[in-house]
């Protein structure tokens, strides 16, 4: 019995101990498996980018490259095959103002005057011109361009200001001070000689100084922010304004390398990055995008840009006549989301129910007509103090963002005063 009990031992032991045979692997059914999840990713992507439609409007507006060019040519503006200096969403901006007679117009990001000038062939009614910029390469490029189509009935007045002064400039001119304006251009991007220019530090592909100055006046440079910041300052700003994921990593690399003299060019902080950066598919894509986001988080805080925007809409819509309108060009997430709710905020009144009632009635007629003689305007959201004429942003026409790529993240808001 007790030599039975081994025998059967020793045979389930061995039986236990042999190996297993490996699974048949069957191409045909890993192929299909391979396949669902690719149309399974499909689906994914083309609802994310379903959803993303939904939240703007694309501009059916025809992108002319000729026209573009040959405005360009005759307003003296150079430009190349990456249609350096043409300003954004042009026709767009254009026809916001186009069924309004304008006698005043304030280009709060005077930049190149592209679209000032285009704004003062389009109306020859106009009065009054006011160009604001804090840079005054900007002014010297745009002066002789805006010469050049100003006729004798026009008041150009460029100021080296940032648009935070909008109010205190108009001030400064009494029609416009008593009357208001009737129209207010803020283009939020940043202008070709300015990436372009390495000495500015705000491109990623220049070797340049970690400068980041919108106005080569003022005293804080990135430099100063990397090298002798809090280190809780210097992650906010990375998490904050940059939305940047891994900001803890770069936080800690960036005060570590004080240590070791500190970071002084664009080439120092592109480095820190590279080393930093997890490798991931598409190579230098991943550590250009994560360097393209620690620059706007510097360039946002070194000029103050998100407090200054939300202020300066503000300002700017106090300046407007009845009638008048308010145009707003962002280019990443947070502007356009200071942008939205601001002008949420400003449309709100404090009516009681039965005036917000008789209020509302008119305005929907009003939006109504709106709707009717422009075409541009698809939702609209109307209160108390003005009217959203963009519920959803517009965005640039295919042609535009394949012809000039700086457009392809442009948003354009507009708010109507009463």
């Amino acid at each position: 019995m007790t030599m039975l009990s081994k025998i059967s031992s020793s045979l389930l032991l061995s039986l236990s101990s042999k190996p297993k045979p490996k699974p048949i692997c069957n191409p045909f059914l890993l192929s299909r498996s391979a396949a669902t999840k690719h149309q399974k990713n499909k689906k994914e992507n083309a609802k994310a980018a379903l959803a993303k439609e939904k939240r703007r409007t694309r501009s059916d507006k025809q992108f002319n490259r000729d026209a573009i060019i040959e405005r360009c040519r005759i307003n003296d503006i150079d430009t190349d095959t990456k249609f350096s200096h043409v300003p954004v969403m042009l026709g767009e901006v254009l026809d916001v103002f186009s069924n309004s007679t304008l006698t005043s117009f304030v280009d709060c990001t005077l930049g190149a005057a592209g679209h000032s000038t285009a704004v003062i062939r389009g109306h020859p009614e106009l009065k009054y011109l006011v160009g604001m910029d804090v840079d005054s390469l900007a002014h010297d490029i745009a002066q002789p361009r805006l010469d050049a189509v100003l006729n004798a009935g026009v008041k150009a007045i460029t100021v080296l200001r940032n648009f935070r002064d909008v109010k205190s400039v108009l001030r400064e001119i009494a029609e416009l001070h008593l009357l208001g304006v009737d129209a207010i251009l803020m283009d939020l991007g940043m202008s070709s000689m300015q990436v372009d220019d390495p000495a500015r530090g705000f491109s990623v592909l220049g070797d340049g100084p970690l400068d980041m100055r919108m106005d080569p006046q003022a005293s804080l440079k990135a430099e100063d922010i990397l090298n002798s910041w809090p280190d809780s300052e210097v992650g906010r700003i990375l998490r904050e304004y940059g939305e940047e994921s891994n900001w803890r990593t770069l936080q800690k690399k960036i005060v570590n390398a004080r240590l070791y003299g500190g970071l002084h060019s664009t080439s120092d902080l592109l480095d820190l990055i590279r080393r930093v950066t997890p490798p991931m598919k598409g190579g230098r894509q991943g550590w250009i995008k994560t360097a393209t986001r620690v620059f706007q988080a510097l360039r946002i805080a070194v000029n103050d840009e998100l407090k200054t925007l939300e202020d300066s809409l503000y300002s700017c819509f106090d300046c407007l006549a009845p009638g008048g309108r308010l145009a707003v060009i962002s280019f990443h997430s947070l502007e356009d989301r200071i942008v939205k709710q601001t002008f949420l905020n400003i449309i709100k009144g404090r009516e009681d129910v039965e005036e917000r009632e008789s209020l509302n009635s008119v305005l929907r007629n009003t939006s109504d007509e709106i709707k009717e003689k422009e075409a541009w305007i698809k939702q609209v959201i109307y209160g108390s103090n003005g009217t959203i004429l963009t519920k959803r942003p517009i965005t640039p026409s295919g042609e535009e963002e394949k012809l000039n790529r700086r457009s392809r993240s442009a948003k354009l808001r507009v708010i109507q005063k009463h």
